[in-house]
């Protein structure tokens, strides 16, 4: 599944974000909806007999603790009875009702999330390729301009034949247009980056002589990787577009590559099959990414007892939420997706949890993890398993 393009573990974090959306999303809906059993139950003084007030007190701890259990133990809305008191059972049903409705709108969010970022993205990277073109533009105008050009830098930008291609192609231009991309609001801005870049630091000398194809490809990684994503005024601009710029930008980059690449070929038939193969990528990646999910959410509670038992010894403050996700998706991971290691599985979540939990976090998912699989009898060292 592992591939130059996205990588297991750009998929995995993508995974820990939005699930953790999701269950924070999941416990507001939880509170509104208990909320809303306890208001129908509440006592009012000019309906209301004095003598009811203790009976619907006690009616409203029963349906609370009955809403509770059912949606802990993710029973279904039909299966809920409670013959006792038709109240309480009529009550509870409705809120588990509109409480299943709110979540199954979050969970189809959740499992189009990583649709979600490739759209984000496709976008960025068109961004920077029109970036690009605007600049081979300004960088053509002020060429003309002087009779005598003495910038190498600008000198070479102009010449570019890959973002000629791209700016003599009208067809390309108009419908990016069409997408929302676009930098014609941004003129100032615009000028100040260039502005920026051809006072940046002197590129390789290697890079701009002689000029040739695969020096032009080079010489634009390096406008990409130094300029565009070294750039903080640009970073913070690409991070108002994008949420998670900083994660984004590494899939970036490695499609912009592949860009310039297949456009040096100018062979239209490879330029279809890369983008081609690269939704395949993109549709592989999403069914490792649903997969994980989908055996995360279902067996929930199975791993939520599994943590527990392990985290005796640990002060009760420590289990954060982010942890304990991070430990439901290694142990669905490592318990329902057999293809994959275990010791890289358990490696991979213990970097994530470094980077997104505390600085104890790693240590914590380590020992839980490994205490959690030795009482299962499973060897983390083995490389494959049946």
């Amino acid at each position: 599944m592992e591939n130059s393009l996205i990588a297991r573990r750009f998929i995995r974090i993508k995974a820990l974000q939005n699930l953790y959306a999701y269950t924070i999303s999941q416990q507001a809906h939880k509170k509104k909806a208990i909320e809303q059993v306890e208001k129908d139950f509440i006592f009012d003084v000019f309906l209301d007999e004095p003598a009811q007030k203790e009976q619907l007190a006690k009616e409203r701890t029963i349906a609370v603790s009955l809403f509770c259990k059912t949606t802990r133990e993710q029973l279904a809305v039909t299966s809920f009875t409670y013959a006792e008191n038709s109240k309480i059972e009529q009550s509870v049903r409705k809120n588990l009702l509109h409480y299943e409705q709110v979540l199954l709108k979050d969970r189809i969010f959740l499992q189009n999330g990583l649709n979600q970022s490739k759209e984000c993205i496709y976008q960025n990277h068109l961004y920077v390729l029109l970036l690009l073109v605007e600049w081979y533009k300004l960088a053509k105008k002020y060429t003309i301009q002087s009779n005598h050009p003495d910038h190498l830098l600008q000198d070479q930008l102009a010449q570019l034949p890959l973002l000629e291609e791209l700016y003599k192609n009208s067809k390309w231009i108009s419908s990016i247009n069409q997408k929302g991309v676009s930098w014609a609001q941004e003129p100032d801005r615009l000028q100040a980056w260039y502005i920026r870049l051809m006072q940046s630091a002197e590129m390789p000398r290697k890079l701009i002589h002689p000029l040739n194809p695969e020096n032009s490809i080079h010489f634009l990684e390096y406008i990409v990787q130094t300029i565009i994503f070294g750039d903080e005024q640009i970073g913070d601009f690409f991070s108002m577009l994008d949420l998670y710029w900083d994660e984004h930008k590494h899939v970036v980059q490695k499609m912009l590559t592949q860009t310039f690449r297949m456009l040096d070929t100018k062979n239209f038939d490879k330029f279809t099959l890369f983008w081609y193969k690269t939704e395949e990528k993109w549709e592989r990646a999403a069914a490792f990414y649903n997969h994980l999910l989908q055996i995360t959410l279902k067996s929930s509670n199975a791993y939520e007892a599994m943590i527990g038992q392990k985290a005796e010894k640990w002060d009760s403050e420590r289990i954060i939420l982010i942890d304990k996700l991070i430990l439901k998706l290694a142990l669905a991971e490592i318990l329902g997706l057999q293809k994959i290691p275990i010791k890289v599985s358990i490696n991979e979540y213990i970097e994530m949890a470094k980077l997104y939990g505390t600085s104890k976090s790693g240590q914590f998912i380590n020992g839980i993890l490994e205490g959690i699989l030795k009482g299962l009898h499973i060897d983390i060292q083995q490389e494959t398993r049946e």
